[in-house]
């Protein structure tokens, strides 16, 4: 019998698994509650009070609980919601939806990450655009600066967590 498992590389443990090669510290997160909203985002900022825009690509957050902007009518909010905004579809014309641990995310850091970039996507630096969702190492990925000290933050899909570090490992021993 095949044993497709042998193929991948055991996940590390991400509680202590750092990597620091070619002027970058790559960490993993552990990302606060998330939700997916689609539909009306200005009424869901009016009942959050969260920014309907959200964050594009390389744009900053602040704070326990942002935005990010995923496509034309659909968000990622991070952190705690208010406790008016339920999960579900809200009467105001948007819908929550909680993601749980769907998603596993990585801090990046240090002033190798405009190479780290070039190699991973095709976001001009200099013109990321309004959408945080962005091919990344070849996966769907949700790139954005977590605070003003230019550290990004990455998500991916929980399942493909180790293929990006697979990747990351190769890519920055180079």
């Amino acid at each position: 019998m095949l044993d497709h498992a042998a193929k991948w590389d055991a996940a590390p443990d991400w509680a202590t698994a750092v990597l620091e090669a070619a002027g970058v510290t790559v960490r993993s997160l552990d990302l606060p509650d998330m939700a997916l909203v689609s539909g009306d985002l200005r009424a869901f900022g009016r009942a959050s009070g969260l920014d309907p825009q959200g964050a594009g690509a390389l744009g900053a957050v602040q704070g326990d609980s942002y935005t990010v902007r995923l496509a034309r009518d659909r968000l990622l909010a991070v952190g705690p919601l208010p406790g008016m905004v339920q999960e579900s579809w809200n009467d105001a014309g948007f819908a929550v939806t909680a993601l749980g641990g769907a998603d596993h995310g990585f801090a990046l850091t240090g002033d190798g990450l405009p190479d780290l970039l070039s190699r991973a996507t095709t976001l001009d630096p200099a013109n990321p655009g309004p959408c945080a969702a962005i091919g990344f190492a070849g996966v769907p990925a949700v790139l954005y600066r977590h605070d003003p000290s230019g550290a990004l933050r990455l998500h991916v899909e929980r399942g493909l967590a180790v293929y990006l570090r697979s990747w990351l490992d190769q890519m920055l021993a180079e």
